[in-house]
Order: structure tokens, then C-alpha cells, then sequence
């Protein structure tokens, strides 16, 4: 067998975020008259949660190839993340005036079209989930654990617990907030793509463990990068910087644990190193 190197893994992720990209232009083509702020939300960033659950699923599947039905389900994880970047930035939350570089949808379209792109997208998704649903069990127990990532046990709790904390927070708070505002939609696209592979219990924990720790460290690497925001929720608020890199080596070392319970993992232990040696 042929073994990946970093270039190999590079051609993957600009590859799989073509798929995304191109997917997205198709879905929001027609004259809908929110197609437009719906396209300005979903046209830019990493795609990371999405080809997480793709390269998980041909890991899985030992298969490149991808039908519609399994881009539709990573559309679906990425409609859920844009939703909650959209909420979350509006003035009642972060209030933030920036998102990759550009004006925030509520500052481009307005914060009644901002809610409503945010409401769109979280709908969207779980009406695609709804459909694919309609090819089996294993569709409809995917998109199962995705509405439990992403509701009041998941997403929607972290942000609750940020936008609540207090001034003295100490690293539990913290690690539950990364948990369930990060880690929960990582975790997401792996379980997702374990569930319709049929795999056993004691598989799924380990994807879900993985997927758990990558999301971790990659909440911490931003953290490091962002040392100088004095507003947001930050692991310098509470440990050293010696400290956080020492806890960032230690999540990669137990992502990497996991994932190596599973053959043809390549892609996934370069993806470990490549989330936490970014610059941005």
C-alpha cells in the first residue's frame, strides 16, 4: 500500500473543499431572495467539519468514491457550522463586525436577514437530513446524532455557557464550552460517518473520542492565535502558554491514540498536525 505524504494530504483537502464549494454553488443558485446572503454565509472558510466527514467515511468505506447522498450529509454538517458563525456573531451574542476577513452577515444584509440566514441554513439542513433519512436506518441514526450535536446538549449549550461565564473560570469551564461549541460537530462528522458504515460500539467511541480530542486542540491552537483578544473565552485566561502547548500536545497524542485503531488513517493523523500548526 501506498503511504500519504503531505502533499498527498494537501491535493485531499483542496479537492474535498472543491466538492463542498461547488455543491454549495449549485444549492443556492435560483432566484430565492435569500439566496444571496445564503451564498455570502456559506461561500468561504476551511470546510474542515465537512471533509472530516468525508475522508472519515472513505476511510471507512475504503473507497474514494463519493455519491450524492454522503456530499449532501457533509453539507448538512457545514449548513449547522455556518448557521451557528451567522448566530453567533450577531450583536445579541459576540457581536462581532468580522468573519473571515469580511463584514459579518448582519452587516452586510442587516440583523433581520442575519437571523433569518441563521434559521435557513439549521432548517435546511435538517430538511436534507429528513430526506436522506428516507434511504434507511442508517441515514436516519446519522442525522440523529448530528440534531443532538448541535441542540441544547450540544452547540446551542457551549454558547450558553460562553455568553454566562463568569470572570474567575477555571479549565473544566472551559474544556466543557470547546466541547460542546467545537469538539461536538467534530465529533459529529465522525460518528456520522461510523453509523453508516455500520460500525460496533466500541469503534464508534473510538471515532467519537478522536474526533472529541482533534476538537479540542483545535479550539486551543485558536486560542494561541487569538492571545490578544481580551473578550473572547481564551485557555490563556487561566493556564500559561507553556501549559496550553503542553495540553494542546497532549489532546493530539490522544486523537492520534484513537485514530490509529483504524487502518488506512492517513489522512486523519496529518490532519491532527495540520489543525494545530496553522498560523490562521
Amino acid at each position: 500500500m501506498v503511504m500519504m505524504n503531505k502533499e498527498d494530504f494537501k491535493t485531499i483537502l483542496k479537492k474535498d473543499k472543491k466538492i463542498i464549494d461547488r455543491a454549495f454553488e449549485e444549492k443556492f443558485k435560483d432566484d430565492n431572495p435569500l439566496n444571496e446572503a445564503l451564498r455570502y454565509a456559506t461561500d468561504s472558510g476551511k470546510r474542515i467539519r465537512p471533509i472530516l466527514f468525508l475522508e472519515s467515511y472513505k476511510m471507512l468505506t475504503k473507497k474514494s468514491y463519493l455519491n450524492d447522498e454522503i456530499i449532501e450529509m457533509a453539507l448538512n454538517i457545514e449548513m449547522i457550522h455556518a448557521y451557528s458563525l451567522v448566530h453567533d456573531d450577531l450583536p445579541s451574542m459576540d457581536n462581532d463586525d468580522l468573519r473571515r476577513g469580511k463584514p459579518t452577515v448582519h452587516k452586510k444584509f442587516g440583523e433581520d436577514i442575519a437571523i433569518l440566514i441563521g434559521d435557513s441554513l439549521l432548517n435546511l439542513a435538517f430538511e436534507n437530513s429528513l430526506n436522506l433519512a428516507k434511504n434507511g436506518q442508517r441515514f436516519l441514526d446519522a442525522s440523529l446524532y448530528l440534531s443532538k450535536a448541535s441542540g441544547i446538549d450540544g452547540m446551542i449549550k457551549g454558547q450558553v455557557y460562553d455568553l454566562r461565564r463568569n470572570l474567575e473560570i477555571d479549565l473544566s469551564y472551559i474544556l466543557e464550552v470547546y466541547k460542546n461549541k467545537t469538539s461536538r460537530l467534530f465529533m459529529a462528522a465522525c460518528v456520522m460517518a461510523g453509523l453508516l458504515n455500520g460500525l460496533s460500539e466500541d469503534k464508534l467511541k473510538a471515532l467519537e473520542n478522536y474526533a472529541y480530542y482533534l476538537g479540542l486542540s483545535f479550539q486551543i491552537q485558536d486560542d494561541l492565535l487569538d492571545k490578544n483578544e481580551k473578550n473572547e473565552l481564551n485557555i490563556l485566561s487561566c493556564k500559561s502558554l507553556d501549559e496550553a502547548n503542553s495540553l494542546l500536545l497532549d489532546f493530539n497524542n490522544k486523537a492520534k491514540e484513537n485514530i490509529n485503531k483504524f487502518k488506512n488513517n492517513d489522512f486523519h493523523i496529518y490532519l491532527i498536525d495540520y489543525l494545530t500548526e496553522r498560523t490562521k
